[in-house]
């Protein structure tokens, strides 16, 4: 099979980029997806689900052997925390499994990049790209797009739950106004969170993009359930890939390979094809094809850390509600070296499928514009084997100080008297691999948790017990509110990552030995070779990292139809 352009990844990025090449009838592309389709009639329903934890924690639809290490910061030295990290393996990505959430960021965000020496890449260069994915149903016109694929839309207080309106509640008082608009302005405050939905249901990319129109084009072939085990090379240039697929392994040839399998995936595919820190390769028995340092290094992610509550009758989701988090608190934290909005906070209404879930809350907070880095790097050059992602978070300490700001913040809003009305206790919580394995719907996990499920509600007596022997206490919470060391522990101890892994096949500008990327997303030292994910991030952005991805994958689009015509693709 011959193809003007292979794409490697059927994500976020690689969806948009499929879609988008294609109506280019000059140009023949392949889409390959690792995971399963969801083609149009053929979604899942728990991916079409407007709840994403049911999609989010479904085995079929992640990398099941992926995890994750940080190393605790200072006063913990040598202490390593391992965890699994959700990565999609499905077509459409990350949009396929995640919040739904299409939140841009700041205009400063882009125009760092630009700063950085990528010029178009400010934000006057992406704005064109954020309005061009949406279809804003609440604010059209102006700074949105009023017709593009991306359905957007946003729950208003009246739709609220009675836990997020006692939250809401307690955040203005404490001085934050309400915003309806997160997305049209930069100031601190309450904001209906935009989300990429449409009548209660999930779009994501691989439904928006790759729809029946998209699928008919002759010039589109699309393959699921397919690995990429290697890059094909002429000397130091890329003329295809070779595949693994259920009947065996092909190879197909390319005028031009685009990465887009990921913060994670995308570095690791590099270095084991020969690009990549030349000592590393070597060290792994990989041949040095291009000596780019930058590959795997500058990992992002946003921080976070949650407290769990268990919910009065009156503050839960009623039966026909499937969204479980309507609002974020976007506040600046003040601290030395931040920067405006560089936190987030959301209150959720539910935190699992099954009966225990549905009564218990929580209030998550993150550090919105981390400074911490981490890196990935090889096990093996074995195809199948994951890569090592050292995610090392807090490494920066003001990400540190952040979070322990953030929960005296959150000890006040949980003892407000608007929230404690509607709560009955509150207690420190994370997402740990107990956490995670509770979060797959089936029929023993919900006969783990009926029985917590019930005590909760069978009298205040048989609550605090399970509150006292399972979860803490109130003296616990009240000791630690007091004591900065004892917050500081904590958070090290409980930090879980944001799953918006970015920033390792990093843009630059020329010069830049660290970049792995030129500003027309080309792999520097190589030719036929481009990146185009999440990875591509020189610096993270104040927001949800899908729409900035998708908005890059759209600008990238737009870069390869016009350098296909310097090669007498195009019209």
């Amino acid at each position: 099979m011959q193809f003007d352009v292979v794409i490697v990844g059927g994500g976020s990025a690689g969806c948009v980029l499929a879609g988008r090449l294609s109506t280019n009838p000059h140009i023949s592309v392949a889409l390959i997806e690792a995971g399963p389709d969801t083609p149009p009639g053929s979604v899942p329903e728990v991916i079409a689900d407007s709840y994403p934890g049911l999609a989010y924690f479904d085995p079929r639809f992640h990398w099941p052997d992926l995890r994750v290490f940080t190393r605790s910061p200072r006063g913990n030295e040598g202490v390593v925390k391992d965890s699994k990290l959700e990565q999609a393996r499905v077509m459409g990505g990350g949009s396929s499994i995640n919040g739904q959430f299409a939140v841009r960021g700041y205009a400063e965000d882009y125009d760092e990049w630009q700063f950085m020496g990528l010029p178009s890449w400010g934000y006057d260069g992406m704005l064109p790209y954020l309005k061009r994915l949406e279809r804003d149903q609440d604010f059209p016109g102006g700074c949105h797009g009023s017709d593009g694929p991306l359905p957007i839309r946003r729950l208003f207080p009246d739709q609220w739950a009675g836990y997020s309106r006692a939250m809401s509640h307690a955040m203005q008082e404490a001085g934050f106004p309400y915003q309806p608009d997160l997305n049209g302005n930069e100031l601190d405050g309450i904001f209906p969170l935009p989300l990429v939905n449409e009548r209660d249901r999930r779009v994501s990319t691989a439904m928006a993009y790759l729809d029946p129109v998209a699928r008919a084009r002759p010039n589109l072939t699309i393959l699921a359930n397919t690995e990429v085990e290697a890059l094909r090379w002429e000397g130091r240039k890329v003329v295809g890939v070779t595949l693994r697929r259920p009947g065996g392994a092909e190879v197909i040839t390319a005028r031009e390979v685009v990465v887009s399998a990921g913060a994670l995936h995308s570095p690791a595919l590099l270095m084991r094809n020969g690009v990549g820190p030349a000592g590393h390769l070597r060290d792994k028995g990989i041949e040095v094809v291009a000596d780019s340092p930058g590959v795997g290094e500058n990992l992002m992610d946003h921080p976070h850390i949650s407290v769990g509550t268990f919910l009065a009758p009156a503050a839960r989701l009623a039966a026909s509600q499937r969204r479980h988090i309507f609002f974020g608190l976007r506040y600046s934290s003040g601290i030395e070296g931040g920067t405006p909005g560089d936190m987030l906070m959301m209150p959720a209404n539910r935190t699992g499928w099954h009966p225990l879930g549905m009564r218990i809350g929580s209030l998550g907070v993150c550090v919105n514009k981390s400074f911490s880095r981490g890196v990935v790097r090889l096990a093996g050059k074995d195809p199948r084997t994951e890569p090592v992602v050292d995610i090392n978070m807090l490494s920066d300490g003001r990400d540190l100080a952040r979070l322990v700001d953030a929960f005296k913040r959150v000890y006040r809003l949980m003892e407000s008297p608007a929230v404690k009305a509607m709560t009955n206790g509150w207690f420190l919580a994370g997402y740990t691999d107990e956490v995670r394995a509770l979060q797959v719907r089936s029929l023993s996990n919900w006969f783990k948790v009926i029985g917590a499920a019930s005590l909760i509600d069978l009298s205040p007596v048989t609550r605090q017990w399970l509150y006292r022997h399972r979860f803490g206490s109130d003296e616990k919470l009240h000791r630690m509110a007091a004591d900065e060391q004892a917050i500081e522990a904590w958070v090290k101890s409980s930090v879980w990552s944001g799953w918006h892994v970015s920033g390792t096949c990093r843009m630059g500008a020329d010069g830049d030995r660290m970049a792995v990327l030129d500003s027309r997303l080309r792999v520097r030292g190589v030719e036929g070779l481009r990146v185009v994910d999440a990875s591509v991030m020189p610096t993270i952005v104040r927001a949800n990292t899908n729409i900035s991805t998708i908005a890059i994958a759209e600008k990238a689009s737009d870069i390869i139809i016009e350098d296909s015509r310097g090669n007498g693709k195009g019209n």
